[in-house]
């Protein structure tokens, strides 16, 4: 048996959508509501892996776009197969937007001359390198 006069409300379900995943944790501070087990959190990241044309360019439109007027972080990161030791570079072309973002892949081939220890570097008639890892983050 309970020893107290009236028992404490039970708190009522939340009917609003939980916040987005933040940078560090924090203790929430509302008891009057609960949150239902099947809730989700809003992911600030958007990730894949892509292949991009001929030429090294690529248009990546994020699978899930990010807010009105947010500008994510965007970076990009070559796959080449094991032994390659060309010089890859991934750039963002122009500001990304809260829906896409569009990089280019420039590849260089290093030829080392042994008998002077110099590397030489020269560009492929196209990029060769396919495939792409690429990332948005929230700011």
């Amino acid at each position: 048996m309970l020893w107290w006069s009236t028992p404490p409300a039970v708190p009522s379900p939340s009917n609003t959508a939980p916040p987005s995943v933040a940078d560090s944790s924090a203790t929430g501070t509302d008891t009057s509501i609960y949150a239902l087990a099947n809730h989700t959190h809003a992911s600030k990241v958007r990730k894949e892996r892509v292949q991009c044309a001929a030429d090294g360019s690529f248009t990546w439109t994020y699978s899930t776009p990010f807010g009105a007027g947010v500008v994510p972080r965007c970076f990009g990161i070559a796959e080449v197969a094991a032994g390659v030791t060309d010089v890859v570079n991934v750039q963002v072309v122009d500001t990304p937007t809260n829906t896409q973002c569009k990089f280019l892949l420039n590849r260089t081939n290093r030829t080392a001359v042994a008998l002077l220890g110099l590397t030489i570097l020269s560009v492929p008639a196209s990029p060769g390198v396919t495939w792409m890892h690429v990332c948005a983050l929230e700011p």
